[in-house]
């Protein structure tokens, strides 16, 4: 086109991008509208790298509204679409799978206006769509609109007679339960579920860190397999889980949320267990997703390194609610009722809403456990230093290992140590290689033992100043001065 001038194009608001150099990696489990793809074949019970809300939308699909159904579409906005701090990657795990989850041969009635139409339904699976005696790409086309509520059919011949019927099947999210999250490995080795987190590593050259399934963690046997699949995983790392309970009317009350936790077994030091929901004007969260969030921009403030809890930090939402909507209010010091059984909740404090409570789901006041477990950030900040050490001493192995090498890595993590105490992440970091640890026995068959000492920085979950009144000042009414 011919132009002489000065000219501006206004264009569409470009994707908010998180930044860059973040390594804790939450990895979600549930399930997503990938029948939105005309190709969900490298979308289901993969582990998915989502970077950014557009590259979420290209490679697993989204549906603003319906996150009861596609409940992974409450993590994808959570994390690039708050008001707060937009942030990732996050790794995503989608379940549903629509050549299983699937009712077949539907149709429907679209009546074309300018060659365009609509199937109000958000369960259609693209692929699928078909006219008679008409090609889809050649003939028309079919997508959803950017929302995910229904599909645009549009007429690239102006051929096509209105109405015009149109066959397809609509995926089942219903078929997609708590054992198709659990998943597990068949006889082939194919992984599903919660599984896949095997595959993360091998996969992305990245650590999973952060375990969340929203919509599905209050189940007791996913919660149960999460926590599992948090421990050596791949054979090394270590991972934390933000868990929910339930929420439902039946646990509607602090009391009877405090006895849930302990019936259900959500009280091990690998996980938060948080109590109820969040709410955002029409929008529903889990506490969960809000805590993973929180969590990874925390990190990513600190270097990278997770040595600060997420309570006491700001969260985008408007108020507590139940599952149902619900709207539930209590005060700090109910809230801090909760936390005493090892419980997270939010808090309204400062003009904002907070997540409230820094405990691991063993924790509770005056039990007597292991110190290391009191704080989500005391168990992460071990989890950290035990893949650190992993990750950057496994080029090492079979290699020959004679004292320099064995005072290379003692003053490389060291040194490394001494950073995280230099920037107060840690009080004490000290690494050795003790003879007492290695006996000759083990030494001949190529094993060696670094023995690691650690003091994780406690955070000041309460302060306090003890005031007392003294007549002291009074000696100003006569002109003297205050002692």
């Amino acid at each position: 086109m011919y132009q002489h001038g000065a000219f501006a194009d206004i264009l569409a608001t470009k994707d908010y991008i998180p930044p860059k150099g973040v390594s804790t990696l939450p990895v979600y489990f549930g399930r997503l509208p990938v029948h939105q793809l005309e190709d969900y074949s490298g979308a289901v019970n993969k582990a998915v790298l989502v970077q950014s809300y557009q590259d979420a939308v290209a490679k697993v699909g989204y549906n603003d509204a319906d996150w009861v159904n596609y409940d992974l579409c409450e993590a994808i906005y959570a994390h690039f679409r708050n008001d707060i701090q937009v942030i990732g990657p996050i790794i995503i795990v989608n379940v549903l799978d629509p050549d299983i989850h699937v009712l077949a041969d539907q149709t429907a009635s679209v009546a074309l206006t300018n060659s365009k139409g609509y199937i109000s339904n958000n369960k259609v699976i693209v692929k699928s769509i078909a006219i008679a005696g008409k090609v889809k790409g050649t003939d028309f086309t079919a997508s959803y609109i950017p929302d995910g509520s229904k599909v645009l059919i549009t007429d690239l011949t102006g051929a096509i007679v209105s109405p015009v019927t149109v066959t397809f099947d609509e995926v089942d999210p219903s078929l997609a339960d708590a054992a198709s999250v659990i998943g597990g490995t068949d006889v082939n080795g194919v992984k599903t579920g919660i599984s896949v987190v095997d595959l993360v590593y091998l996969t992305h050259n990245m650590i999973p860190t952060l375990f969340n399934s929203p919509g599905w963690s209050f189940d007791p046997d996913v919660d149960a397999a999460l926590k599992v699949a948090a421990q050596k995983i791949n054979g090394h790392w270590y991972a934390f889980v933000n868990s929910d309970m339930d929420s439902t009317a039946t646990t509607n009350t602090i009391t009877k949320a405090q006895a849930w936790k302990d019936t259900n077994g959500y009280d091990s030091h690998l996980e938060a267990p948080c109590w109820p929901m969040a709410q955002n004007g029409t929008r529903k969260f889990h506490l969960s997703t809000l805590a993973t969030v929180t969590m990874q921009w925390v990190d990513y403030q600190n270097d990278n390194v997770p040595c600060e809890t997420p309570s006491n930090k700001p969260v985008d939402v408007t108020g507590m609610c139940l599952a149902d909507g619900t709207s539930i209010v209590f005060d700090q010091m109910q809230a801090n009722v909760l936390n005493s059984k090892g419980i997270r909740t939010l808090s309204y404090w400062g003009g904002r809403w907070v997540l409230w409570g820094g405990h691991t789901g063993e924790y509770a006041y005056g039990k007597d456990m292991d110190k290391a477990n009191v704080f989500d950030c005391g168990v992460r900040m071990l989890q950290y230093i035990a893949n650190t050490f992993q990750s950057r001493y496994g080029i090492i192995v079979d290699k020959p290992i004679n004292r320099s090498k064995v005072e290379t890595i003692l003053n490389d993590y060291q040194e490394w140590f001494d950073t995280l105490i230099g920037q107060g992440k840690i009080l004490l970091g000290k690494i050795a290689f003790n003879e007492i640890s290695n006996p000759t026995s083990d030494i001949v068959e190529g094993d060696f033992v670094f023995d690691v000492a650690t003091t994780t920085t406690p955070p000041g979950k309460s302060l306090t100043a003890k005031i007392t009144y003294t007549t002291a000042g009074l000696s100003v009414l006569f002109g003297g001065e205050s002692a």
